[in-house]
This record gives structure tokens, C-alpha cells and sequence, in this order.
């Protein structure tokens, strides 16, 4: 028991620190970046103090319909904090705070303008601020897609969490395999919906080098959560083939899913639970390694051919 269990740490630690250097490479950002955003947020302020909002918010608030919440409302108050007095200030908020209000705001407008700098302008101008503030963030739009995808994985653990408990509690079945995985791969999938027609551009965005640590670094977090909650305990090699497995099926049905235009992507979903099924019956860990490298290789070789194509006719449209 104890050599199974310092084999699953040693094998635990390998792949978090696989992920924690895609991540460590990704926080490695030049001085100047980070005085370039304090400067676009200085500005922002300085045009906020010399344009005061009140008028502009009463307007907002009453051109709401009686059945809606206020902007500000439904967005959640700013930050407070409690000064030495005593005295609570909703003036305070900080920088990270700030741009995952102007991210979340921007994902609105991202199916007219894309994931471009436009739609991070137009996601401030909706919280009162000015479209300056565009300038503290990346100018391809990246830091706007990493954003969605972190909020996506947050979902998607948030949900296999809760449906854990039901289970636990004894309120809900506990799922065979091959189905939690085919559920928890279909749900996160489901969440690129409302963009799918943008999503091509995301990911030609996410290929490029500098985003590529981010970006794998979500992606390996996605797939350990899912199999997290699936339950696995393997301390061998299957624990690493397992999740690469997982990865290059969710990455073939991504690039399906661009493809697809049955209703509701029923085609998506049914090559979902073949892969799904083709995994979960093959017979040792060495057809894996051997299926699995075939499907990465095919991948990386007709995934940038796709998405560039993808993309432009996109664009066209």
C-alpha cells in the first residue's frame, strides 16, 4: 500500500510539474507589460474622475425593463474594504480584479466583434469605463480567450463537484466510465456554443507560441479535473495514458464540432461516445500509447490546416 501510494505522488508531482512549467513560462511577462497596464489604468481612472458617471448610470438604470436587474446589479458590487476607521470604501478595487470585470463584460460582444481588442473596449464602455482601458490587455485578444476557457473549466469543475455530492449523498447513481467521461467532455463542450462561430479564430489565436504554456496548461487541468471526479486511482503507467487519451479526444471533437451543422451538434456527440467507447475498450496500456500517438501526431499535423481554413471562412461570412 505505501509503494502504490508514493508511486501515485512521484506520478502526481510529474504531471503538475509538467503543467506548473507550461504555467511558469506563461507568468514570465517582460517589466514593461506590467508598467503598461498600470499606466492604461491610471488613465482609466484619470478619465473616470474627470467624467463623473452619475448621469450616465441613472440613464443606464432606468433604460432597464421593470422584469431586469440594473447592470450593476445582476454584475455583482465592486470590491470593498474596511478602512482603519472603520468605514467600508466601494471605491477600492484591484488591478486583477478590474480586468476580470472588463473580461467578463466583453464576452458579450464577442460574437459581433470576435475575440479582438474591440470587444474588451466595448465589454468597458458597459462598466463605465473608458475604452482605453482595451490597452491592458494583449492586442491579439488572447487574454480574453484564456479568461473564457478558465471560466469554462471553473464551470465544468463546479458542476462534476455538485453532481459528486448527489452521489455521496445518495440522491443520484453513480455513472459507469465511459459515460461520466462522455457527460463531463460534452458539457464543457457545450459551453463554446454561443461562440462557436468566433471559436476557429480562438483557437488560431491560441496556437500561436506565446500562448501555447497558457493554454496547455488549462487544457491538462481540465482533463486531471474530469478524471478526478471519474474516480481514478491508477498509480501505473495507465495514469498518464489515461489522460492523454482523454486530451486527444476532447482536442478531435473540438475541431468535429466546427465541422458539424446536424441539430444540436448530434453529430459531435455520437463521435464523442465512440471515442469515448474505442478508449474504454482497448485492451492494454501499449494500444494506448500506440492509438494515442497516432491521434496526437494526425492532430498536430491537420489542426492548424483546419482551424486557419475554419477561420477564414469565418471571416468571409
Amino acid at each position: 500500500m505505501a509503494a502504490a501510494a508514493a508511486a501515485r505522488g512521484a506520478r502526481l508531482a510529474g504531471w503538475r510539474l509538467w503543467r506548473g512549467r507550461a504555467a511558469l513560462q506563461c507568468q514570465l511577462y517582460p517589466p514593461q507589460r506590467a508598467f503598461q497596464a498600470s499606466a492604461v489604468l491610471r488613465r482609466v481612472f484619470d478619465e473616470q474622475k474627470k467624467e463623473p458617471l452619475a448621469s450616465s448610470s441613472q440613464h443606464q438604470f432606468d433604460s432597464h425593463p421593470a422584469d431586469h436587474q440594473p447592470e450593476q446589479e445582476r454584475q455583482g458590487h465592486c470590491p470593498s474594504y474596511t478602512g482603519q476607521g472603520g468605514q467600508e470604501s466601494e471605491d477600492y478595487e484591484s488591478e486583477e480584479q478590474l480586468q476580470h470585470r472588463i473580461l467578463t463584460a466583453a464576452l458579450e460582444f464577442v460574437p459581433e466583434h470576435g475575440w479582438t481588442a474591440e470587444a474588451i473596449a466595448e465589454g468597458a464602455k458597459t462598466l463605465g469605463l473608458s475604452a482605453a482601458a482595451a490597452g491592458m490587455f494583449h492586442s491579439d485578444g488572447s487574454d480574453l480567450i484564456l479568461h473564457f476557457v478558465s471560466e469554462c473549466n471553473t464551470k465544468l469543475s463546479e458542476l462534476l463537484e455538485q453532481e459528486q455530492k448527489l452521489v455521496q449523498l445518495g440522491e443520484a447513481e453513480k455513472k459507469p466510465t465511459d459515460q461520466f467521461l462522455k457527460d463531463a467532455v460534452e458539457a464543457r463542450l457545450r459551453m463554446l456554443i454561443p461562440y462557436i462561430e468566433k471559436w476557429p479564430q480562438a483557437l488560431s489565436i491560441l496556437l500561436l507560441p506565446r500562448n501555447i504554456p497558457s493554454s496547455l496548461n488549462l487544457l491538462t487541468s481540465m482533463i486531471d479535473d474530469i478524471w478526478q471526479y471519474a474516480g481514478d486511482q491508477s498509480t501505473d503507467f495507465n495514469w498518464y495514458t489515461r489522460r492523454a487519451v482523454l486530451t486527444g479526444i476532447y482536442n478531435t471533437t473540438e475541431l468535429v464540432m466546427l465541422q458539424d451543422s446536424s441539430p444540436d451538434f448530434e453529430e459531435t456527440w455520437r463521435f464523442l461516445k465512440n471515442r469515448v467507447a474505442d478508449a474504454m475498450s482497448m485492451g492494454n496500456a501499449a494500444d494506448q500509447v500506440r492509438s494515442t500517438g497516432e491521434a496526437v501526431v494526425q492532430g498536430l499535423m491537420g489542426a492548424a490546416v483546419t482551424i486557419k481554413n475554419l477561420a477564414g471562412l469565418n471571416q468571409r461570412r
